[in-house]
């Protein structure tokens, strides 16, 4: 019965946002956007979230002949950027680049959150993945996972990531049910310092974002074992993912979607959509991506629904089973 009424409630709460629109939507949509656009970042400058709401910012912008403009929301795991798109004007205007934790992790890692991932947005296109990786410390002498098994079961491991409830945590966690080793997870705050420790040997290894840990592999600190993926990445070429390391089902990227305020108009979503596929397939746009080491995927706004949702399922189930929850 609750999960009918829930059901019933959502449907009836899209419906009074979608009538609410009605009186905006008839003379309005033709011109949008025909003023600024704002994409809301939901992190500080400088990381991935931030530099693939520019990537799309820009390139979605040609595409639309519109200006967009970004705005850095930090906080929260993501969540204050997050509340400010949903209670924006469901106009087309402000958007937010979502991700794994604001829609993927955050749903039921969080007991109280000032938005509902599943009721406050509208879906409008899927941007990039970026590939969990295994990157252990250099001096621990392991040049595979098999090696990194037998070292644990003579040592206490530890591993560090992103922070507590994200991908990477997830990641390490999901590993360790699946091996035994007793490892020890250190929180850090983004993949960068996380990587940087593991490099030091403050923490044996760190489950983070490809792009972090391959810009450390150079310095011969560090060497990445696996990726998180079910195939092979087009970065790591020779790294084997996890399923060929002998543990299947072990896959976690970190992606980004764009979001609008539930209620927003059908034609004011597609033709976001439209240019969002447009920049997806530019040169440059695939430049870019591949120098993050992130991989373009591009979704209608029906297969994002699906597949976020399907995200806070199996993010859900892994964080019971871990019985993982932050006030």
């Amino acid at each position: 019965m609750l999960n009918l009424h829930f059901a019933a409630t959502r449907v009836v709460g899209r419906i009074a946002a979608a009538l609410a629109v009605t009186a905006f939507a008839a003379p309005a949509l033709a011109q949008y956007p025909d003023r600024p656009v704002q994409f809301v970042s939901p992190y500080a400058a400088g990381g991935a979230n931030d530099y693939l709401t520019r990537l799309m910012a820009r390139y979605m912008g040609q595409e639309m002949q519109a200006n967009i403009v970004v705005d850095n929301k930090s906080g929260a795991n993501g969540m204050i950027g997050a509340a400010a798109v949903a209670k924006a004007a469901p106009d087309g205007y402000t958007l937010l680049m979502g991700n794994s934790a604001t829609h993927g992790t955050n749903p039921t890692l969080y007991k109280k959150q000032p938005y509902d991932a599943a009721r406050d947005f509208t879906p409008v296109a899927m941007v990039a993945s970026v590939p969990i990786v295994m990157a252990v410390n250099a001096g621990l002498g392991v040049d595979s996972v098999a090696e990194l098994l037998e070292y644990g079961k003579r040592h206490r491991l530890s591993f560090g990531s992103s922070g507590v409830g994200g991908t990477g945590h997830l990641t390490g966690e999901a590993f360790k049910a699946a091996t035994g080793l007793d490892m020890i997870h250190v929180p850090y705050k983004g993949d960068s310092p996380a990587v940087t420790d593991a490099m030091g040997g403050q923490v044996d290894l760190a489950f983070v974002g490809t792009a972090s840990a391959i810009a450390q592999q150079a310095s011969g600190k560090i060497k990445i074992l696996a990726v998180a993926h079910p195939t092979r990445t087009r970065a790591l070429p020779d790294v084997p993912t996890m399923a060929e390391a002998g543990f299947p089902g072990l896959e976690f990227s970190q992606w980004y979607a764009l979001f609008a305020p539930a209620g927003t108009p059908a034609p004011v979503v597609e033709k976001l959509n439209q240019a969002n596929k447009a920049a997806l397939a530019l040169p440059a746009v695939q430049e870019s991506l591949d120098a993050q080491a992130a991989e373009g995927t591009y979704r209608t706004p029906q297969q994002l629904e699906a597949f976020y949702q399907s995200e806070i399922k199996r993010f859900g189930d892994l964080i019971h089973k871990l019985q993982l929850s932050i006030d």
